[in-house]
């Protein structure tokens, strides 16, 4: 896999993969390179843990984009002659700027933004984050301010989720239960509550006790406000749908040589091959490289036997040796387990074990170079 033509070529970069194998830090780096390249790129998080803020030299990330100062890695060879920018997404706010994008008008728009069984809705509706991510991501592919887009994707437990979260909103928004909802004569009056089972009526009167508000009309005034929203939605879910299979987007898997972390990383493999989505290639962090050990070894061992230790220091010093080629060893055997399962064997790019973590602008750089 060659990193930097997809940089040149591609216009988005998804990273995805399991939680915990450096997918924020693989992003962060991927956009240091970019801009090293000469690039105008904007990387996008959702890491409620703002590692990609720290790794950047910030104290937080907003909703907008934010440019960063590469005078860290202006030094030699390492001169950013690119520009650096980052967000973090922001679910509610997102959801917000679609509302006001699809509303029919000002009033329709304020009515339910203010709406207080919206704002309750809108901070916690289930699966949005994935949705709102690739929401905001194409918002600014379709601005063209930059040369290309690198999204670290959502921390879910099910990868699947993100994959399927334009198709889960276009379902959404044409079922046919959520239509017959939406009519606002269903809810008009008091004597609407006729249509209502006496057991729904008094979860509904529960719900009203529970929350402070009355249920009923701010459902029923939210329902009649967004009754004019459904194709404006479905319409711009199918858009991101199609900008995952875009020529010019490229999904890298980010894993860890792990058996269980590979395994997870494969499924997903296979996922993104059914859905004919672009795929670029696997990178795998956190390898233990053999580094000549194994070969070199025996001579070792016999070097420590003559030094001027005591037996229970060479002993010590003999097992961290032996954990050393274990863990190479396992590594290796995953590794190439993984490269028998895939296609294409060549699309791996191994990133070792490194000496300290990634926490700043001059780490994100050294692993660009690793990529």
């Amino acid at each position: 896999m060659n990193l930097d033509a997809l940089i040149q070529n591609q216009k988005l970069i998804i990273c995805c993969g399991s939680g915990g194998v450096g997918k924020t830090t693989t992003a962060a780096a991927l956009a240091v390179k970019a801009c090293q390249m000469g690039k105008k790129v904007v990387v996008l998080t959702i890491d409620p843990a703002k590692r990609l803020a720290n790794s950047l030299g910030l104290k937080n990330l907003e909703n907008e984009e934010k440019e960063i100062d590469l005078g860290e890695i202006s030094k030699g060879s390492a001169n950013p002659s690119g520009k650096l920018f980052a967000l973090m997404l922001d679910t509610k706010r997102t959801f917000d700027k679609i509302i006001g994008r699809y509303a029919p008008d000002e009033e329709a728009k304020n009515a339910i933004l203010n709406n207080k069984l919206y704002q309750h809705l809108s901070s916690m509706i289930a699966g949005s984050q994935e949705y709102m991510a690739m929401e905001k991501v194409y918002e600014l592919y379709q601005k063209d301010r930059y040369d290309l887009l690198i999204l670290d994707t959502p921390p879910t437990q099910h990868a699947l989720d993100f994959l399927e979260a334009p198709q889960k909103m276009m379902q959404a928004v044409t079922d046919s239960m959520l239509k017959w909802f939406l009519k606002p004569s269903l809810f008009v009056g008091r004597t609407s509550l006729k249509f209502l089972e006496r057991g729904t009526r008094g979860i509904l009167k529960v719900f009203d006790r529970v929350t402070g508000f009355e249920f009923l009309q701010d459902l029923s005034a939210m329902l009649i406000s967004t009754a004019g929203l459904l194709e404006g939605f479905k319409e711009r879910a199918e858009e991101v749908s199609a900008l995952l299979k875009n020529p010019k987007t490229v999904f890298l898997l980010i894993t860890s040589p792990q058996a269980l972390v590979i395994s997870e990383a494969l499924y997903f493999h296979q996922k993104i091959l059914e859905n004919k989505l672009p795929f670029g290639g696997f990178i795998v962090n956190r390898v233990h490289t053999d580094r000549g050990l194994t070969k070199d070894l025996p001579q070792i061992k016999k070097n420590i036997s003559k030094l001027d230790l005591s037996d229970s220091q060479k002993k010590s010093l003999l097992q961290v040796l032996n954990s050393c080629e274990t863990l190479v060893q396992q590594d290796e055997a995953q590794l190439e387990s993984l490269k028998r399962k895939v296609k294409n064997p060549h699309q791996l790019i191994l990133v070792p074990y490194l000496d300290t973590d990634v926490h700043d602008l001059g780490g994100l750089a050294e692993l660009g170079r690793y990529l």
